[in-house]
């Protein structure tokens, strides 16, 4: 993912000895390498780069916690619902730029409500809760309530 700040060019000269050439460099920043999305990147760089995407001088190596809490920070995500029970994550900051990123994140960015339910209901998980039991019950008065909502506004629809 490269960000490019297209209004922003610096002119970088050859040496004096060499044949003069101007070089356009744009500012750059992007996760360092093939990150796992799951995971995320180990670093990412910022530094200057020319029109063919070489690097030039100096690139910055920045930890990611440094970068995410930065850019993360900032931006409030809610859920929203589908009529039909899927669950979308959305930015209510950050611009059109974070809500693209978040689509094009694949499958993650809208889950079906049931299989949110299948994956906290992982036996695993369940067994990591001190009190499983009431938690579930809880969840299932949660959906109880939900299903009445649903039912109540099936039937206003239908009529």
């Amino acid at each position: 993912m490269r960000k490019h700040h297209q209004d922003t060019h610096f002119l970088a000269a050859t040496p004096p000895h060499a044949m003069h050439r101007n070089v356009i460099l744009t500012p750059f920043f992007r996760a360092d390498g093939d990150a796992d999305r799951r995971i995320g990147p180990e670093q990412y760089l910022a530094g200057f780069e020319d029109e063919d995407g070489d690097p030039w001088g100096i690139m910055v190596p920045l930890e990611p916690d440094d970068v995410e809490s930065v850019v993360l920070g900032r931006i409030t995500f809610s859920i929203s619902m589908e009529v039909n029970g899927t669950l979308i994550i959305e930015a209510e900051e950050g611009g059109d730029a974070v809500n693209e990123a978040i689509a094009k994140s694949g499958p993650q960015a809208r889950l079906p409500l049931d299989e949110v339910v299948r994956t906290a209901l992982d036996p695993e998980l369940l067994a990591m809760d001190d009190d499983a039991a009431r938690e579930l019950r809880a969840l299932r008065n949660r959906l109880a309530t939900a299903l009445r909502l649903v039912d109540q506004a099936l039937r206003t629809a239908e009529e």
